[in-house]
């Protein structure tokens, strides 16, 4: 009897503790997303009848380049835009 008194006041604590509300305790959602649509500029290539590896690069290249566009340094997303954009100069002839 007199090690249930201690055991049982640490787990009351333990419970009263998790189940409190933490100030510090972080978003588990992540940050909100941006609207794409605004920054979304107009394809410079006609994909209406192109083929899919082309639209697909152009899709590619111009996440590319709104990525670049909000972090200028951005040496992968620098490297997949110019990548691209060689591919779609090939594909889209």
């Amino acid at each position: 009897m007199n090690r249930i008194a201690p055991l049982l006041s640490v787990a009351v604590l333990l419970v009263v503790v998790a189940c409190g509300d933490d100030p510090v305790r972080k978003d588990l959602t992540g940050p909100a997303k941006p609207v794409a649509a605004a920054a979304v500029v107009a394809p410079e290539v006609d994909t209406a009848k192109a083929s899919s590896i082309c639209r697909a690069s152009v899709r590619r290249r111009q996440v590319a380049r709104l990525r670049l566009s909000r972090v200028p340094g951005d040496l992968l997303a620098l490297s997949k835009a110019k990548h691209f954009g060689a591919l779609v100069t090939a594909a889209c002839k």
